[in-house]
Formats: C-alpha cells, sequence, structure tokens
C-alpha cells in the first residue's frame, strides 16, 4: 500500500479530523509532523515521543502508514492485551479513509496452541509434534506417490484435506499420546520437485490467513476461527503479506530469537520501520530478556540427559559435561549450606572463581579452555535435541539452558554488563543467574539496522535520561514532549511536605502520623474506589490494619494484591465491581508490582491514587555493582540517576498514572513522599512531568484531606 502525496494527505488529515479531543489538536498536529518526518526520511533515525494518556499516541500509526512508502511497519508491544488497542486503529483508518491497510501479529504458541492443556511445556511439545507431523506427512506422500505409481523425480502433492482416510485416523489419536498434531497436519502439504522433498502451507491455511487480513480478527477469534489449521502457523502466514505487523518485545530484542524469526517472517530491517508502545518499559524488558537463569532442577534434568541420550559418539564430551554438571550442582550445595540463615534475597557471586571451580580438572594437567568446552556442551545439547526427537521424548533440553548460561557466565569475567547474580526464594529455591545490566548495546544496535523507529510513552520523563539509558550517548534520539492537555479542574495532584519512608524517619511516631493522614485523605475525601501503592510488600504490610480501619469506617471493601499472579485477575474483576456498585474499593498494591502497570482503570474503576514513598531498589550488593557500572560509565550523578532512581521515577508515575485514562475522568493523585516535592539534596521533583511540577500542592497530612474533601466538593482552596 504505497501511497502517493494527496493519499498521504487525506489519511494524516481525516485522522486528524476524527480524534476526540478537539483542544489537543495543535500538540497531536505537531506529534503527526514529526513522525511523518522520521518515516519519511529514514536514515535510521530516532523519534522518542513522552505524550501524556489522551495525547493520541496510537494515532502515529495513520502518520507511519501515509509516510512508509515501501517498508513495512513493526509494532513492538509488551503485553498481548495491548494488540486489541492497535487493530481497533486500523479498522478506524479502513472505516475513515479509502485505505485498507493489512495487519498481522504474532502472538506467542501458549495462548494459542489447540493442544496446550496437553503439554506441560507448549514450546517442547510443540516442536516434538511438529516432527512427528513432518514424519507423518512424509510417509503419506511416498504412500500416494505408490498408489498413484509416481517417482520422486516428478512433481507429487500430499494435501491432507484431500485425503477421505484422514479424518478416521485423526479419530484414532489419544489426547496426550499423539503421533502427530491435527492441526499442524492440515497447515501443510507434502510435495516433491525435481526429487526433492518439502512442504509448504496447505489452502486452509492460506485461507485462514487472509480472514486475519480480511477481517481483522483479535487473537480470541482468530483461535476459534482455525477450527482445523495451527493459528500460529496461519499468523506466520499473514505476517509475511502484512504492511502493519504486531510482535512482541522478546520477537524484536532477543539476540537469540531475533534474526531467524525476521528471516521465517520475511522482515527485512532495512525496509522496517519500529513502532515501540510503552518505551518507559523497554529498557528493563531488554535486560530481562537477556539475561538467563538455571536452578538446581536444571541441572539434575541435565545430568539426567547426558546418562540416558549421549551416545557412543560423545562419550568424551558427555564425561566432560557430567563432570562440569556434578561441579556446578556441588557449587550451588555449597552456596545452599552457605546461607543457612538467610531466608530470601539475592546477591552477587565472582564468575572467574565460579568458572575455575566448575571447569577445574581435577589435576590432571588437562589444558583448559572454557569457550571450547561451553561450545562442546551445545552441540552435546543438539545432539540430545535430535536423540530425544526420535525417540518421541520432549524436544526440550535442559543441557542447552546449561552451556547458554555458561556461555553468558563467560562472558561475565570480562563484560561488567553482565553480573552474576545468586538469589533464593522463601522455601530455599536457589537461582543462579547472569544478569544483563546494559540494554543500549541491544537498542542501539537495532535501531541502526531499521529504517527508522518511533517510540512512544506516557511517562518518559526526564527523556534526556532515557536516551542515556536505551542508546548509551546524546543525540542520538529526537525527543519530542506533549504537554497534558487533560481538563486541569478534572484533577487534584498532591505532593506531601513532611511524610517520608526514608529509613532514618521510616518508624518515627510523627512521620508516620503524617503518612497515614495523607492515607485516609484519600480513602476518606474521595468518594469512589481508591488505589494505595507502597513500595514493597513488607511496607504494604506495615500499613495494612490502619487501612483495613480507615476503609471501615468508609464503607469501602478492602482489596490487597495477591503475592501470586494467579489470583489477580479474579480480585481486578471484584475491585472494577465495586466501582459501579454502592461499596467502593479500597485497593492496596505495590509500586512496579501486579497492578501498578499495564491495566486500564477506566471510568468509575479508579478514582484516586497515593504513592506511599519513592520506590527505590532495595540498596542490596547487587543493586550497588550496578549503580557503579553506571556511575563508570555515565559519571557519578547521572549513572546514579539512570540505575537507582529513574526506575524508582518510572514505577510512581505509572502508578498514579492508573486514575485517568480518558479526559473526561476526574481524579485525585498524591504523591506522598517528601522527595517527590523538592529539588534539592535528594529530591526529584525537577525531574517530574512538568504539567506535575506546574499542578502540585505541597500539603501536610492535616491539609490534605481538607483539599481532597474540598476538591471533592469543588470548593478547593489552593491559597492556604
Amino acid at each position: 500500500m504505497t501511497l502517493n502525496n494527496s493519499k498521504q494527505l487525506q489519511m494524516t488529515q481525516n485522522y486528524r479530523d476524527w480524534f476526540p479531543y478537539p483542544a489537543f489538536r495543535p500538540h497531536q498536529d505537531t506529534m503527526l509532523d514529526r513522525v511523518q518526518e522520521v518515516a519519511r526520511a529514514g536514515e535510521h533515525r530516532v523519534l522518542a515521543i513522552d505524550a501524556p494518556t489522551g495525547s493520541g499516541k496510537t494515532s502515529v500509526i495513520a502518520s507511519l502508514l501515509a509516510n512508509r512508502g515501501r517498508n513495512k511497519i513493526v509494532v513492538v508491544l509488551r503485553t498481548v492485551s495491548q494488540i486489541g488497542v492497535y487493530l481497533d486503529e486500523i479498522k478506524k483508518i479502513r472505516e475513515e479513509t479509502e485505505h485498507t491497510p493489512k495487519v498481522a501479529y504474532l502472538v506467542g504458541k501458549p495462548k494459542m496452541c489447540k493442544l496446550a492443556g496437553e503439554f506441560e511445556n507448549v514450546y517442547a511439545g510443540c516442536d516434538l509434534m511438529k516432527v512427528f507431523t513432518m514424519d507423518f506427512l512424509e510417509a503419506k506422500l511416498h504412500e500416494k506417490m505408490r498408489r498413484d505409481n509416481r517417482s520422486a523425480q516428478e512433481y507429487n502433492v500430499y494435501d491432507p484435506a484431500s485425503d477421505p482416510g484422514i479424518e478416521s485416523e485423526i479419530r484414532g489419536e489419544t489426547p496426550g499420546y499423539r503421533t502427530f498434531c491435527p492441526y499442524y497436519l492440515f497447515s501443510k502439504e507434502a510435495y516433491t520437485f525435481e526429487g526433492v522433498e518439502n512442504f509448504r502451507p496447505s489452502k486452509q491455511s492460506k485461507k485462514d490467513s487472509e480472514s486475519i487480513i480480511q477481517e481483522i480478527l483479535y487473537p480470541e477469534e482468530l483461535q476459534e476461527r482455525c477450527t482445523q489449521t495451527c493459528p500460529y502457523e496461519v499468523m506466520a502466514i499473514s505476517v509475511k503479506n502484512a504492511d502493519i505487523i504486531i510482535l512482541n518485545y522478546n520477537h524484536v530484542f532477543d539476540d537469540t530469537r531475533r534474526d531467524v524469526l525476521f528471516d521465517w517472517l520475511e522482515i527485512d530491517p532495512e525496509n522496517t520501520i519500529l513502532l515501540i508502545d510503552e518505551a518507559h518499559n523497554l529498557g528493563d524488558t531488554v535486560r530481562s530478556i537477556n539475561s538467563d537463569t538455571i536452578t538446581m532442577h536444571a541441572v539434575d534434568k541435565a545430568i539426567s540427559e547426558v546418562n540416558q541420550f549421549s551416545g557412543e559418539k560423545d562419550r568424551i564430551i558427555a564425561r566432560s559435561a557430567k563432570d562440569i554438571l556434578s561441579k556446578i550442582k556441588r557449587y550451588m550445595e555449597k552456596t545452599l549450606d552457605n546461607w543457612q540463615n538467610k531466608k530470601q534475597g539475592e546477591d552477587w557471586f565472582d564468575p572467574r572463581m565460579f568458572a575455575d571451580f566448575i571447569y577445574s580438572d581435577g589435576g590432571l594437567g588437562l589444558a583448559r579452555d572454557d569457550s571450547q568446552t561451553v561450545s562442546d556442551l551445545l552441540k552435546l545439547a543438539q545432539n540430545i535435541r535430535n536423540r530425544k526427537q526420535k525417540s518421541s521424548e520432549s524436544a526440550d533440553v535442559f543441557l542447552g539452558r546449561i552451556a547458554e548460561f555458561l556461555f553468558m557466565a563467560h562472558l561475565a569475567k570480562d563484560d561488567s554488563s553482565y553480573l552474576p547474580v545468586k538469589s533464593m526464594s522463601e522455601d530455599r529455591w536457589l537461582t543462579l543467574e547472569i544478569r544483563s545490566l546494559d540494554p543500549s548495546p541491544i537498542i542501539s544496535g537495532i535501531a541502526d539496522t531499521v529504517h527508522a523507529t518511533v517510540m512512544i510513552s506516557g511517562t518518559l520523563s526526564p527523556p534526556d535520561a532515557y536516551e542515556l539509558y536505551y542508546f548509551g550517548k546524546r543525540g542520538r534520539a529526537e525527543m519530542l514532549a506533549i504537554p497534558n492537555q487533560f481538563p486541569k479542574e478534572k484533577r487534584l495532584v498532591l505532593g506531601a511536605k513532611n511524610a517520608t519512608t526514608q529509613s532514618a524517619y521510616r518508624n518515627d511516631a510523627e512521620n508516620r502520623r503524617e503518612i497515614e493522614f495523607h492515607i485516609s485523605a484519600l480513602i476518606k475525601g474521595v468518594s469512589g474506589n481508591v488505589a494505595i501503592y507502597f513500595t514493597s510488600y513488607f511496607m504494604m504490610d506495615q500499613y495494612l490494619e490502619y487501612c483495613e480501619s480507615m476503609a471501615d469506617e468508609s464503607g469501602k471493601i478492602l482489596y490487597t494484591e495477591p503475592r501470586e499472579s494467579k489470583h489477580v485477575p479474579d480480585l481486578l474483576k471484584r475491585f472494577f465491581e465495586s466501582g459501579r456498585s454502592m461499596e467502593k474499593g479500597v485497593l492496596l498494591a505495590v509500586c512496579g508490582g501486579k497492578m501498578s502497570e499495564g491495566i486500564d482503570y477506566y471510568g468509575e474503576a479508579l478514582k484516586g491514587a497515593i504513592v506511599v514513598g519513592l520506590p527505590l531498589a532495595a540498596f542490596s550488593e547487587v543493586q550497588k555493582l550496578v549503580n557503579t557500572y553506571y556511575q563508570r560509565k555515565y559519571g557519578k550523578e547521572q549513572g546514579m540517576f539512570i540505575a537507582y532512581t529513574l526506575p524508582a521515577i518510572n514505577k510512581a508515575l505509572q502508578a498514579i498514572g492508573r486514575v485517568h485514562r480518558s479526559a473526561d475522568e476526574t481524579g485525585v493523585l498524591v504523591l506522598c513522599d517528601a522527595r517527590f516535592s523538592q529539588e534539592k539534596r535528594l529530591g526529584v521533583r525537577q525531574h517530574l512531568p512538568q504539567w506535575i511540577r506546574d499542578e502540585m500542592i505541597v500539603c501536610d497530612g492535616a491539609w490534605s484531606r481538607e483539599l481532597v474533601e474540598g476538591w471533592s466538593r469543588g470548593a478547593l482552596n489552593k491559597d492556604r
């Protein structure tokens, strides 16, 4: 869909006309114009847009479509739930203009696989079933060739959909004990050409893929539509024919899988425009994606694999693998013994000492080559994977996980951007992790290969710090900050004058009373649902009894963030329902936790939020090493800010950002820590978005209640 100039103007202008908030138009025009400029120019330019909720951030997709030329647009999202937002935008473009852009997406197998309930590990189970199914297709092709008396040199095709006997074979399969996947089976055809056997998409899978593009099916609708075919295969076919491709952060920023995935989906980086949503999460997510962990359970499984699946040709490498695996296990057991008095937590371990321990030759005087040993383990893991598949075992290979971890541990010996961490859970479950500290090489590396990159977020503040964090230098990205255009009278922004959660004052009675005043002001002063975000579960427990008392006095129901994610949907459902009922709710949650980011509390779901404390990470030995790394890279002040303070500001802004999701919503926002309202010493006010700095009323606890109650009555007095 390459558009000429008049059509470009028509699409962009139409989008401006239907934007729901006329007062925002000047700023939205600026945003669309900048996006248009970057999309046309290319040259690996990066535009980072900091735009509050309601600024029409997703409207940039129209500007990109109108100015993309022959480039594909890859939208990169953090969660599957965001896909619908962009599909809605494409539908709107189709309805409001003469254009019909083709959009497709790729969603993980656990959500889309028709047999997901039969596998302990969907990815491993799928890999195994695909091997079985391709063997089955190949056998059926040969059977058809014999029946038709045709040679392999001739053109032959076996299409399961045209085989009248295939249904009886499918009915004979037992769930959990299958010899092929019926959905993958109907997604493929086997054929021969010039004596070579191969596979290609079936006619039915192509037809289903067209429905994604023609009808714009949402993931759950696609899963239902694919009655015979594999939804994942169908998605992959549609992606190859789309103008806009929606992918997950992992698809694009995982160095170990991006190139393979892009080749499979026929995505050429040079002809790609990246649109990265929720860009405030990008750095931490990229670090997480490119980190690696192992557990004692994984080591035990790897030992079992080597014993069971290593062949005669592998005996020398297998002997070395057994020795290394047993030493890793012994290292982890010794670590546990040394942590007898430590219930949980994390600490740093020395990668050189770890390597010396596991690669030692036991006094045999053998030459040591760590990198070659890791390479040998990876080869052995591949051999084991092949043997597992042939013997109908799961294709998941634990030795491969261990070898990849050892590869990263080898890097950590000389690269301070990788940090070896040992951690222990409450039930004494030990984990070794190689943690990636710096996302900039990966993010900047990708930005340097694609046509252009547009990053959008509602909390990309302060932008200069994010530029350093993401690209490692200044001047790499163009920054655009859009003011908050939601009506000021719809919100009340308060900052604590004296209250703080700093450790020196945490147990001070007067300070605690100040915090309680601010909490009670929100619970009692706001008639609807409110949320109280603490810096940790420990702090939430400290104020639990007081919050219960205030909620009870206000006739509100208390909801507490669960420790396990599986309980979150039910609790959220009940909290949302309370917003529409007579009995309102009080939600206690943790900043950066399961209920402070990525959830839209629309309408009556949330009318006020308070962040109690600046949610800095625990000042552990690991955090000190992270701080040191960034201080060396960017200097003491800037480095400390990026490593330690910036994540805390982001968590706080995300939490209070749950309140206002559209221009007609009202709410109270409270930053309950004096550091938010101060600029000197440890203050962070100068780093907050301009609209918060301009509107924040700095108050003590007593005035806080008066302000909230007055605002709720519509008679706010800001002049005290």
